[in-house]
Order: C-alpha cells, then structure tokens, then sequence
C-alpha cells in the first residue's frame, strides 16, 4: 500500500471510530427530526436521551424506537429500519454509480492493485463488524474493464490469514484464485475479461462461509464492445452480517451499510434511463428477492448478453447470482425498493430512488 492509501485508509478507520463513539439519529417527527415532507431531513440528537428501547428486535412497542445492538431501528415515519453510522455520508455512495455515457479507459491492458486486511467497519448505527476487506472496504473497489481486455490484478495479503482472490467468469483455469495466498504474502493473476456482465470476486479460501461473510468480496464489471444505451448506472452488493456469532444474521446491507439508501436514496431524472447491476453476496440464506415499487423493469439475467430476457417487479438471486435490471421513472416521487423477506428488508435492506 502506497503512502496516500494508507492515510486514506487510517482516514476511514478513525472516523469509523469517531462514528462508533458518537452515532446517528435519522428521524422524521414532531419532536425534532424534520417534519417538513422531505425525503432525507438533517437529524437533531436533542432528545436522544428520551428515547427508551423497544420491546423486540423489530422495533414492536411503546418505546421510542432503539431496537436490539442500539441499531435505532423504527426511528423513521416509514417503520422498522437499520440506520448508517452517523459518520458515513452521500459522499459514500459515490463509488457506485456511474453517470450517463461513461467508458472505461481506453487501455487493453488494465492493471489493478488490491490490499488484503483485517478492519472494524462500521455497518449501522453502533454497530462495528470485525471484517477482513479489500482495500478498507466492503464490499472491495469496483473494477471494469471492457470485454477481452487484459487484467493484471496485483493482490498484496497484509494479513496474519490465508486469502485468495477467486472471479467468476471465464478464464485460465491456473489463474482461479482458489490456492491461498500466504499470511504477508502476495500473488498476481492475470485474467482476460469477461464474459460481458458483472461478476463477483471473492475469497475462496475454506471455511467460504467465513471468509465471503466477513467482507471479502467485490465486483468486476465487464461492458460489451459496442457500448450499452446510456443510462444511470448503479452497482448493488447486498449482503448480511452475523454480528452475534450464531450463525444467524442480524444486519442486512447494500453495499456495506444498513440503510444506506433509505438515508440517502438515489437520485433520477424522470424519463431517463436507470441500469442496476444487482449480484448477492449473502451468506447463511439461500437466497433472497429484489423488488421495485411502482414501475417494473427489463431484466438481463443472461452473462454476454445486452438484450433483456423478462420483465417484472421482482427477481431472485441465490447466493454470488447476479442480473442487470433496466427501467424509467415516468414521474416524480419516491420509489421504495427492498427485498421481498421481510426481516431483511426491516434490518436494513429498504432503500429509496426518487425521481426528480
């Protein structure tokens, strides 16, 4: 890791410290939170002390809404929700959209670096995860290339652990990434890209379960020779998170925070094209069911392919499946999106796009 890496990376780590110290509070209401109809309001922390624990994990009753780990869970007019860490700002989602007409450099060989290390992040409101990442992240950077093109993937493993770094896709079969890199050690793969489509990469180091969990894993983005139509392009990893150790999780999250997307929804022109690249990184569920209220959507289930093979309001993803969904919002509002298990959405799956 380079010198500005590591400040980048000590950056996020004491400000993930600050934010576990401090919290968030995200409300709508008559005592403070807003009130006025916007769709993400400044919070007011005035009365956090007022504010007793709820009766279950879901956010059930009297109390003023702090559901099980201090997570403030049902503390929005919608109902139960996971909140973002108070530190964690719109500025964090940045790196997962990509604007109309975007391309990728022109270069037919891509090189890319990637850090392998243990780092507390902060996935909601005062909750801190013990993960491994790539990078300081979760999920890791996003890499794209254009079909056929060359990638060399430097991957340095800063940790007292085996990992690997294993893409779906086709490739060499010597370059698969399923031979551990050794504690401190490093290794480069060299892959051609594609086919088109979004393909997860991960640790593929045993037990999986535990290394994918933990928040080893990332997307490679592949685009076609000839260019999709433009569109606004968002990046979606969902996944979950067993903060207790039980084999059960407790957290959900889109691209790494509970909530994030309901605290700072996504923004569309009306009438414009949207394309999500949805993959599910989710372990210790069998799958799990994306939905968007209001407007249905052309879906491309089909790696190498850019034309749409169905068209619905709902699709569902087993574990490391991805699709690439594409619609229009006709007018403006707010459209909810969220998976169709419950627990998941209540716990920090249900996000937000609003047209504008």
């Amino acid at each position: 890791m380079d010198r500005k890496s590591f400040l980048t990376t000590l950056g996020f780590a004491i400000s993930g410290f600050v934010g576990a110290l401090f919290g968030s509070y995200s409300r709508k209401d008559s005592s403070g939170y807003g009130g006025n109809g916007e769709i993400c309001s400044t919070p007011n922390i005035s009365n956090a002390a007022n504010l007793q624990p709820t009766s279950n994990l879901y956010g059930g009753g009297t109390g003023g809404g702090i559901g099980a780990n201090g997570s403030l869970r049902a503390t929005n007019s919608y109902g139960s929700m996971a909140h973002p860490p108070f530190h964690i700002t719109n500025e964090y989602t940045e790196r997962f959209y990509f604007p109309p007409g975007y391309r990728v450099p022109a270069s037919k060989t891509k090189n890319f670096e990637l850090n392998v290390f243990p780092l507390n992040v902060d996935i909601a409101h005062s909750v801190s995860y013990s993960a491994w990442t790539f990078d300081g992240m979760v999920p890791g950077p996003i890499l794209r290339a254009r079909l056929n093109d060359d990638l060399i993937i430097k991957v340095k493993n800063s940790s007292p652990d085996p990992h690997s770094l294993h893409f779906h896709g086709t490739h060499d079969p010597g370059e698969d990434g399923w031979e551990p890199i050794a504690s401190f050690g490093e290794k480069t793969y060299k892959i051609k890209a594609g086919p088109v489509g979004l393909h997860p990469y991960h640790c593929h180091v045993p037990p999986l379960t535990l290394h994918t969990a933990k928040g080893l894993f990332g997307a490679l983005l592949v685009d076609p020779a000839t260019p999709r139509l433009p569109a606004h392009e968002f990046v979606l990893t969902f996944s979950g998170w067993d903060t207790k150790g039980v084999g059960k999780n407790d957290f959900y999250t889109w691209n790494g925070v509970s909530g994030l997307y309901d605290r700072y929804p996504m923004k569309v022109p009306v009438g414009e094209r949207v394309r999500f690249y949805i993959q599910n990184l989710l372990e210790l569920e069998p799958v799990f069911t994306f939905h968007l209220h209001a407007q249905t959507f052309d879906i491309i289930r089909n790696l190498g392919s850019t034309k749409p093979d169905g068209h619905s309001d709902v699709i569902t993803l087993g574990p490391t499946e991805r699709a690439v969904i594409e619609f229009t919002l006709p007018q403006k509002g707010r459209y909810m999106f969220h998976p169709h298990q419950t627990h998941m959405a209540e716990n920090g799956g249900m996000g937000w796009i609003v047209a504008i």
